[in-house]
Order: C-alpha cells, then sequence, then structure tokens
C-alpha cells in the first residue's frame, strides 16, 4: 500500500478518495478546471500545432519547458492542491506529457507500468487532466485496481505504429483484467494515478480528438535511483533535498532559449526511458523516429 504523504485534511479530495489512492493505486475524477480555462488551453495547444506542425510531437514530454501557458496549469492551485491531498505540500512537476488521439479508431496503449521507464522513489504520481471527452469510447484510461503493489513488471518493445507510447511498450506476462476500470473524465476532470499501476488505453472511436495531458508531480523528497542525476521544477513548497537539477522555466512560447532548455533536458529524459532499448529516441524525445 506504501506510505501516506498527503495532509489529514484534503485540499480538494474527499477523504474516501485519498484512502482509495493509497489502497487501489488511483482516484478521481476531481475537477480541476473551469469550461473556459478548458477551451483557452486547448485553443493554445491547438494554435501551436497549427504553427508549429514538425514539432507538435515535442509537447509530448516535458512540454512545460516549452510553453508558459503549460507551466501556468502545471501551477494551477486546484491541480496542485489535489496532488498536494496525495504528496504532501513539497512537490515537484517531472513533467507535462500531451497524449492526443486523433477520432481514427488507432492510436492505442498496451498494458504497461510507466514506472518501468525510469520511474522515482517513493512515488510519481500522474494526473491524466481531459481537454475534451475522455470515456471508453474515445479510448480513456483503464487502470488495475491495486496493482501498484505487484511489483515491476516484464515488458517488451515494439515499433507498433499505432502505440502511443515511447516504445510501444507492453507488459509480456498474462494479466487478468476482469476488474479494470475505465477512468472516464469529462472536460477540466483530472485523475491521479500511481505510475506503478497497470494501465492501457483503446482507440478513440468518438467524433473529436482525445486531448489529454499527463501531469507527472513527486514529493520534494524523492529521488531518482539511477546513474544519471534528473532535473525537475519545484511547483509548490520547499526543495530542501536537493535530489534533482532545476529545470529552467520558459521566457516565451518555443523561443531559442525555451527550446535550448527543452534540448538538454529531454536528452537526460531519452537516456532514462531509452535505456536498454533497442529503439532509437523518437521526436518526442529528441530523436528523428516518428512518434504517434
Amino acid at each position: 500500500m506504501g506510505c501516506k504523504l498527503g495532509s489529514e485534511m484534503p485540499k480538494i479530495l474527499s477523504a474516501e478518495a485519498v484512502e482509495q489512492f493509497h489502497r487501489q493505486g488511483y482516484a478521481g475524477p476531481v475537477q480541476v478546471l473551469t469550461e473556459a480555462e478548458v477551451r483557452d488551453y486547448r485553443a493554445r495547444l491547438e494554435s501551436f500545432e497549427r504553427r508549429f506542425p514538425e514539432h507538435r510531437k515535442k509537447l509530448k514530454s516535458k512540454s512545460h519547458l516549452l510553453c508558459p501557458w503549460v507551466m501556468d496549469i502545471a501551477e494551477h492551485p486546484r491541480v496542485l492542491d489535489a496532488f498536494e491531498d496525495i504528496l504532501g505540500p513539497d512537490l515537484l512537476c517531472w513533467s507535462m506529457a500531451w497524449r492526443v488521439k486523433e477520432p481514427d479508431g488507432r492510436t492505442i496503449a498496451g498494458w504497461h507500468q510507466d514506472s518501468a521507464y525510469g520511474g522515482v522513489e517513493p512515488i510519481l504520481v500522474f494526473g491524466p487532466l481531459a481537454f475534451s471527452e475522455c470515456g471508453p469510447r474515445e479510448g480513456c484510461l483503464r487502470v488495475l485496481p491495486g496493482s501498484q503493489d505487484w511489483g515491476a513488471l516484464p515488458h517488451r518493445d515494439s515499433e507498433d505504429g499505432n502505440s502511443i507510447l515511447a516504445r510501444g511498450q507492453s507488459i509480456t506476462v498474462p494479466l487478468d483484467t476482469s476488474n479494470a476500470v475505465d477512468l472516464a473524465l469529462r472536460p477540466g476532470q483530472m485523475a491521479l494515478i500511481n505510475t506503478r499501476v497497470v494501465h492501457c488505453s483503446g482507440p478513440n472511436n468518438g467524433l473529436d480528438r482525445r486531448i489529454m495531458l499527463l501531469v507527472e508531480m513527486m514529493p520534494a523528497h524523492a529521488w531518482y535511483p539511477g546513474e544519471l542525476r534528473e532535473s525537475a521544477i519545484l511547483v509548490r513548497g520547499e526543495d530542501r533535498h536537493q535530489h534533482f537539477d532545476e529545470d529552467p522555466r520558459p521566457d516565451t512560447e518555443f523561443s531559442p532559449q525555451a527550446r535550448a532548455a527543452w534540448e538538454a533536458s529531454i536528452a537526460r529524459r531519452a537516456k532514462t526511458i531509452f535505456r536498454n532499448s533497442r529503439l532509437a529516441p523518437s521526436e518526442a524525445y529528441g530523436g528523428t523516429r516518428p512518434a504517434v
């Protein structure tokens, strides 16, 4: 079940939701953005895509280093309140990762654990935040409750052109998915998921794009157990531990300074994500291999 880091009096989550997170590895949904905020941020995303079409896949990892408006989402009070209820008052942002599925019935994610590819200790939590309808028809996330306690499961890479994942990864051992839960989200809602939880997502068979932002946060005392020193940004409270180098904040959207900061940070991340892989880094991690 792991240690409980959040405050005794939750700010935004119910006590039952906090308990569910620690028992089953996930909680939510919780409303963190208004309808107006959803419209504004979606418009900013789609404007970026139109203006920089050859660079839009860079938003799949650490997009807050490229766009001040994504940094604003990372520091949104209600977003941080939800994470504080789980992780405590001192929070580091690890990444802000856009996951967009076109309504083409193709893009999927196999069953996997994010923690198998460069996680931190003792916990890293990601919050899928919806900017469109994200239900079963649109390919929402599915989780296996309690799977955060199963340990690290074996995965294999693939070059599946329909996989939204960095390495097309999937778990190789048989799984009982009979109790899988669909984490359906309305626009502006966010769930919270332990990165050790086994999860997947199906194709988008809806009428609109499935637009989701993975908000990845950890407590300031967390550390990366690998050989490389990773980077993050303090978004609430204090960092008395200094286990991570500080990522620089963007000055303006996609400026030369912001791009240089993203490239330096993503080079570290690529070494972590693609460690021991036969696959080269994708364009989402500073490489040239196409990313879905």
